[in-house]
């Protein structure tokens, strides 16, 4: 007996290690093409997904045609799946082609077996047309929180999926519906409204699995969203207002836009204030205010006032809180009116009218800065 378990022993010695010049070294056993599984995924219109905190596929096209997204990938269990989806819409307005509402929809599937269904996390950061407003739309924007993406992410409060059939969402392009048998498309509860959608799981081993492979990676891609994407952080669980923005017919008198906004919290922010008519025309709407002026007030008192938004003192600061929120630029020269203020907490109306009573289309927008 003695004889066996020393013997045993130095088989077992053999098995693990091997010897080097520094020493003895654990055997590398590498992952082959065998050990992934597929992954496809259809989103109307885009998509990206992260596993684990790292990119692993991306829609290749924004819009049209639809297509479907098809790699493989080698599973580290569990897996924490992330996917940011978004609809067809114009950021202003929520709108798809001018003037109308468009749908959406998400549906993925691995070859583990996990499917997209009710389980999943779902939570809308851009919602419009508000009401189904087409005549006016006004949208709904939060920023979406940072490092949504990694597995130590916070999901709990979020509201679950909701699930749709194929003939609900119309999948069309090269969609190939037998490699998603057993999953469902899914969306927030509006499938029409809700523009931009992230999508959260865990996925757990299969029973039986095995890892087969003991290597990793040396190079590091968890971090390419920071390095190269804006992350932006929010003040509390809920998030906060980022951009409220609504377009509208004005007229005079009473017909002239006068919509408010509230800045809560006990610190004074910054914001910056629009109202965009030429700038309109480049996205292909008709009958634009040409020549829109825009006025703050607090209560009765006037704030500031704009007409034409480089007759000011500081014309570059709008340029530069454009880019900063992500506010598409105003040209060179344009009558469009802006403002930024730094504001202290309270309500706030700011009147939009055309010089010389003038009539037409305007986008009023208010931004939160960072």
């Amino acid at each position: 007996m003695h004889t066996f378990t020393h013997s045993l022993g130095k088989l077992v010695l053999g098995l693990m290690f091997f010897s080097s010049a520094s020493g003895p070294l654990f055997a590398q056993i590498k992952p082959t093409i065998a050990n992934t599984i597929s992954l496809n995924a259809y989103a109307d219109n885009w998509c990206v997904i992260f596993i684990n905190g790292k990119m692993v596929a991306i829609d290749s096209i924004d819009f049209l045609p639809h297509n479907q997204v098809s790699v493989k990938i080698l599973p580290e269990y569990p897996m924490t799946i992330a996917v940011l989806a978004k609809d067809n819409a114009e950021p202003a307005t929520g709108l798809e082609y001018g003037t109308q509402i468009g749908d959406a929809g998400f549906i993925l599937k691995l070859g583990d077996g996990t499917v997209t269904n009710a389980k999943w996390k779902a939570k809308s950061f851009f919602t419009g047309p508000l009401n189904s407003n087409v005549g006016s739309p006004a949208v709904l924007r939060t920023p979406l929180p940072a490092r949504w993406y990694g597995s130590d992410f916070d999901d709990s409060t979020w509201g679950v999926a909701t699930e749709y059939t194929a003939a609900r969402v119309g999948p069309d392009g090269d969609y190939v519906a037998s490699d998603f048998t057993g999953a469902s498309f899914i969306w927030t509860s509006d499938l029409n409204l809700d523009n931009t959608v992230i999508f959260r799981t865990t996925v757990q081993a299969p029973a039986g699995y095995v890892k087969r492979w003991n290597t990793t990676p040396d190079l590091d891609v968890s971090q390419l969203p920071v390095e190269l994407l804006p992350v932006v952080t929010t003040s509390g669980p809920g998030g906060q207002l980022a951009n409220l923005s609504c377009r509208a017919q004005v007229g005079t008198g009473d017909g002239v836009i006068i919509p408010g906004f509230v800045l809560s919290g006990s610190a004074a922010r910054t914001v910056l204030v629009r109202a965009v008519g030429p700038g309109l025309a480049a996205f292909g709407v008709a009958g634009v205010l040409a020549d829109p002026t825009i006025t703050v007030f607090r209560g009765d008192t006037v704030v500031a006032s704009n007409d034409n938004w480089q007759t000011q003192t500081n014309p570059q600061a709008v340029a530069t809180a454009a880019v900063t929120t992500g506010a598409f630029a105003l040209a060179a020269g344009s009558r469009d009116s802006a403002l930024v203020l730094t504001l202290e907490p309270g309500a706030y109306t700011f009147r939009v009218a055309g010089v010389g009573n003038a009539t037409g289309v305007a986008l009023v927008e208010v931004y939160v800065l960072p």
